[in-house]
């Protein structure tokens, strides 16, 4: 299996392959919302894609972004969270947005290596990703990888569903908050 990462305009220049997989692996889900959403992700600072190739083919991919400064990802969790677990600084989280592996390649432990190889080298303090509530197989893989349910989220005008599960993973210590000393 040959890994590889890439950033927007590695993502941009190989987004009909891309979308082939995501399609394959999402195949309920909106295209022309998709694409809608990836033109915003494609242009974000910061954005990353691990793509994983076997003889040549597009097999699976992960991607993210860290949420800005601002950031509505928290809006409306339940329960809900502190200021404190919520406020965003642009550095401090990444938010893993997909994960898609071809059918034909599930089980064979590539989402795990797509999702770790992406999350490795980040600089943020911790990842999140969001689920469909229905999705309960694959929430079961991401606890069982080590990320933890925090709450759910209304989606948005647009998006794939009407309400999302929020996991979070810490990928390094926080840092100390030394104002209290």
């Amino acid at each position: 299996m040959d890994i590889e990462h890439l950033d927007g305009d590695g993502a941009r220049a190989r987004f009909s392959e891309i979308e082939a997989v995501y399609a394959e692996a999402f195949p309920g889900y909106d295209l022309g919302d998709y694409r809608a959403r990836m033109a915003g992700l494609l242009a974000r600072s910061g954005f990353d894609v691990v793509t994983a190739r076997r003889d040549g083919v597009l097999a699976g991919f992960a991607y993210g972004t860290p949420l800005p400064i601002g950031s509505h990802w928290w809006d409306g969790l339940k329960p809900s969270a502190s200021e404190a677990f919520t406020a965003e600084t642009g550095e401090r989280t990444f938010a893993v947005i997909d994960l898609a592996v071809r059918p034909s390649h599930r089980g064979s432990g590539l989402g795990r290596r797509l999702l770790d190889d992406l999350l490795t080298a980040r600089p943020e303090e911790r990842a999140t990703l969001a689920t469909a509530p229905h999705e309960h197989e694959v929430q079961a893989m991401y606890r069982r990888w080590g990320w933890r349910h925090v709450g759910r989220t209304p989606g948005g005008e647009g998006e794939t569903e009407p309400w999302f599960d929020l996991y979070v993973m810490a990928l390094r210590a926080a840092p100390e908050d030394n104002s209290s000393r």
